[in-house]
């Protein structure tokens, strides 16, 4: 695949699924999932909204650039398994959001952020074996979903049986 094409495929997967984690997220267009999530009892770890937007915005931008060297790489063995495992960490951005804010369902957000952290690991691996730069450019989602991971326990946890309104 040609670099603009990559580019293009992997840019729209990456912001399609931002913009459809997006709905379900707090902020002027949901006024009962702000309410909600203020009421929630977080830990002091947790980071100010402003930082959600910047880590998700570098995070995108390596995604992007991730995917469109998987996509450009030549054929090998172990590609199709990243492209798919990279792909699945594209689907787990826009499912996220849509358990913890769209379902309130706290315990399933954990889970599913944990198996987003196995997931982005696997596909971390999966894409340095095709191609170098493409798994170093992996990393740094690990370690962000690691922390969303220990973040989203910890709020279950201050929240049992009052997380779902």
């Amino acid at each position: 695949m040609r670099q603009a094409e990559a580019l293009s495929v992997s840019a729209g997967a990456v912001v399609a699924a931002l913009v459809a984690g997006g709905r379900f997220g707090p902020g002027p267009g949901h006024p009962r999932t702000t309410a909600w999530y203020a009421r929630l009892r977080k830990p002091d770890f947790t980071p100010p909204g402003l930082v959600y937007g910047i880590a998700w915005s570098a995070l995108g931008g390596l995604l992007i650039y991730s995917g469109s060297r998987l996509l450009m790489a030549k054929p090998k063995p172990g590609k199709r398994t990243a492209v798919a495992l990279w792909t699945a960490n594209v689907v787990g951005i826009a499912l996220w959001p849509a358990v913890f804010f769209g379902r309130k369902d706290l315990p399933g957000s954990v889970a599913t952020a944990v198996g987003m952290s196995a997931v982005a690991a696997a596909a971390a691996a999966a894409a340095a074996k095709v191609d170098r730069k493409a798994g170093v450019a992996s990393v740094p989602l690990i370690g962000w979903l690691a922390f969303a991971s220990i973040l989203d326990a910890e709020i279950w946890r201050r929240n049992r049986g009052g997380g779902r309104r």
